[in-house]
C-alpha cells in the first residue's frame, strides 16, 4: 500500500499566509479559525484531495484540532470524504458549492432576525419614536435580506448551470 501522507504538502509560505487570511475572514463569519484554515487548505492544496496527516502536517496543527475541524466541516457538508483502494486512510475535498450552501443556512437566520424585530416592534410600538427607530431600522433591513438573499442565490445558481 501506498502512503500518501509522503507527498510533499505544498505549504510554502504563500499558500500558508492565503491560508491564515481565509480562516480569520471565516473566523468573522463565526466559525473556529482551525476550521476556516482546513478549509482554506482544501480550497488550494494539490493535490486537492488530502489525507487527515496531509492536512495536519501541512497546517503544523494538532490532530484534536484537525479531527475536530473535519468532523464539523464533514457534518456540515462543506468537505467530503472518500477513500481509495489500496491505499489507507481517508481522503477530504472541499465541495463545490460549500460557500453558497453557507450563505444560504445564513439566510434562514435573517428569517429569524425578522421575527425576533418584529417582537420588539410590537413590544414597542408605544415607545417614543427614537427608541424604536434603531430596532425599525434593523427589522427592514432584515427583513430586506431575508427577501433578496434567496432570490440571489438561485440568480447564482441558475448562473452557473
Amino acid at each position: 500500500m501506498s502512503d500518501p501522507d509522503q507527498a510533499a504538502t505544498g505549504a510554502d509560505p504563500e499558500t500558508l499566509a492565503f491560508v491564515e487570511d481565509f480562516a480569520l475572514a471565516m473566523e468573522r463569519l463565526g466559525l473556529v479559525r482551525m476550521t476556516g484554515r482546513v478549509m482554506g487548505w482544501l480550497l488550494v492544496c494539490d493535490p486537492p484531495a488530502q489525507t487527515f496527516g496531509q492536512i495536519a502536517e501541512a497546517l503544523q496543527a494538532s490532530k484534536g484540532s484537525i479531527s475536530t475541524a473535519l468532523k464539523f466541516l464533514t457534518t456540515a457538508g462543506w468537505v467530503g470524504k472518500t477513500s481509495k483502494p489500496g491505499v489507507r486512510g481517508d481522503f477530504y475535498t472541499i465541495r463545490s458549492g460549500a460557500m453558497a450552501d453557507l450563505v444560504k443556512q445564513q439566510s434562514a437566520q435573517y428569517a429569524a432576525f425578522t421575527d425576533v424585530t418584529a417582537r420588539g416592534l410590537a413590544l414597542f410600538k408605544d415607545a417614543p419614536a427614537e427608541r424604536g427607530e434603531r430596532l425599525r431600522d434593523l427589522h427592514e433591513f432584515f427583513a430586506w435580506l431575508a427577501k433578496e438573499l434567496p432570490a440571489l442565490m438561485e440568480r447564482w445558481e441558475n448562473g452557473r448551470a
